[in-house]
């Protein structure tokens, strides 16, 4: 029988983890990918929007897969201007001024990704920590 810990934490994979585990051009993605149902995961609706409108059909097809078969939640929500506008004004793009928005406002504990405007230190004074693939790879030993 085979056991594994579940780590009691919220997490939220930028577009580009998504798009990187899904082609098999990142191991450190992949590896997260196969590692979901250890964590509780949340998408972002603009996530979500971003994949649909990037990925190719059969990758989108994998998404929706990895989705129904974890333990992860879409949401639709729309995040409040607040959040988005305190993001913009750090310099984020609007993509990522929601996402970053959203997981304020929904207390998401780690957002996992490559995007150097996430990785370049917003994290401190918010209440999410932001970790590329291969650092939340090695902290959780996947």
């Amino acid at each position: 029988m085979m056991s594994y810990m579940v780590i009691c934490m919220t997490i939220s994979l930028d577009t580009n983890v998504w798009i990187f585990g899904l082609f098999g051009n990142d191991p450190f993605c992949e590896r997260i990918l196969g590692n979901l149902s250890k964590f509780d995961v949340v998408v972002p609706n603009q996530v979500r929007k971003e994949l649909e409108n990037n990925l190719p059909k059969a990758h989108l097809k994998r998404f929706y897969q990895i989705v129904r078969r974890s333990n992860i939640q879409l949401n639709f929500e729309v995040v409040p201007t607040i959040y988005i506008t305190t993001f913009k004004e750090k310099g984020l793009k609007k993509g990522d001024a929601i996402i970053g928005g959203f997981a304020e406002w929904q207390k998401v504990d780690t957002i996992i990704s490559d995007n150097r405007d996430f990785l370049r230190g917003l994290a401190p004074e918010h209440y999410f920590e932001v970790m590329s693939p291969q650092e939340f790879c090695e902290a959780f030993e996947l």
